[in-house]
């Protein structure tokens, strides 16, 4: 049930759906931009953003170097395949460019939102000297260089509150900020359980539809084993080759509804799963002695390239659409309905050769 139309995003909500890439940021302004809600945000919180941002782009650097690095060596012969060329001649990182495209999306979210700045000097110093000394939340007994922006933030938006009258959700996983206690601040980890209570805010087609969702448990197993597959399959992984995939079993964690489209009649479902699963991969093999080359020979004993069957269990997100005419289903009691997954998350190479070992 949704308490309040106030929230506030922060940072770490930011991070975890990698900024603009996961569509449940813009999904949220779409509710702000229609002034269903009222999307909060502090000028600390921008500045942290962008230099979140900013570090996430130098890290991106540094491997986008470490692997022209590796691929320039051992695996140059990829250079004379055409189907690889794309892979490996990766466009140069102008970390200043891409730092403006990024920050460009932050200004567009603030204004398609219509996102309103709480400002930092409602701040209450004393209280956040106090809560300093005694150890409270934020602050805890480490010495983050964060813990100060945070009770900052915080005492800001509650002074806010207290002045306004009113509660505000705050969204993110930041561990400490979900831990301070205050009868106007409402914790929420993650965006898509605020939009699952917008979603469902007084609609009835929603309950309906989460309904339908539970009975095509069945289909969306097969669409996600459909999906899953095909996208490893088609993932490019640069040291290992996935030849076979035996999907076990799924388990699904709550659903929450990210987007209902009622014109279309198509409602998108996002969720974690747990999967079980077996993998038949392929990887290159490397000696660590030439006492294992055969001299008389002149080759090494065993193939250079290994084949090995490994088991798996990874949690990973996936989004469901389903697309059914409520009106119809009213009329009559009965309605037509298709699913398929219009998102899915995968293990990563790493995941893999993790398994490997």
């Amino acid at each position: 049930m949704l308490k309040t139309r106030n929230i506030f995003i922060d940072t770490q909500a930011f991070v975890a759906n990698n900024f603009f890439e996961n569509k449940n940021l813009r999904r949220l302004a779409e509710f702000g931009n229609k002034e269903t809600i009222n999307i909060y945000l502090t000028e600390i919180t921008i500045n942290e953003i962008k230099s979140n941002i900013k570090e996430e782009l130098l890290n991106a650097q540094n491997e986008i170097n470490q692997f022209k690095k590796s691929i320039s060596g051992k695996s140059k012969i990829l250079k004379n395949v055409p189907e690889f060329k794309q892979y490996i001649d990766l466009p140069p990182l102008n970390i200043k460019v891409d730092f403006n495209k990024l920050t460009k999306e932050l200004d567009e979210f603030i204004k398609d939102g219509k996102v309103s700045i709480i400002p930092y000097d409602t701040a209450n110093l004393e209280d956040i000297i106090t809560k300093y000394f005694n150890k409270e939340k934020p602050f805890g007994t480490g010495k983050k260089k964060y813990e100060f922006p945070d009770a900052i933030v915080l005492s800001a938006i509650e002074h806010w509150c207290l002045k306004n009258k009113c509660q505000i959700y705050i969204v993110g996983n930041d561990k400490d900020m979900s831990e301070y206690v205050s009868e106007m601040l409402l914790p929420i980890q993650k965006l898509r359980t605020i939009l699952d209570f917008l979603n469902k805010f007084e609609n009835e087609r929603t309950v309906w539809i989460t309904g339908l969702f539970k009975k095509s448990e069945e289909q969306i197993r097969q669409k996600l084993s459909e999906s899953f597959k095909a996208k490893i399959y088609d993932k490019f992984f640069n040291e290992i080759n996935v030849k076979s995939i035996d999907i076990e079993d799924f388990i699904f964690h709550e659903e929450s509804i990210v987007q209902d489209n009622i014109d279309t009649g198509e409602t998108i479902f996002q969720f974690e799963f747990d999967i079980y699963f077996s993998t038949t991969i392929e990887y290159e093999h490397f000696y660590e002695s030439s006492i294992d080359y055969d001299d008389e020979n002149d080759k090494w004993p065993f193939n250079k390239y290994r084949t090995l069957m490994i088991s798996m269990s990874k949690t990973e997100i996936a989004e469901i659409a389903i697309e059914a005419d409520y009106e119809q289903f009213q009329k009559n009691g009965q309605t037509e309905s298709s699913v398929f997954c219009s998102y899915i998350s995968i293990p990563n190479e790493d995941d893999f050769i993790k398994a490997l070992r």
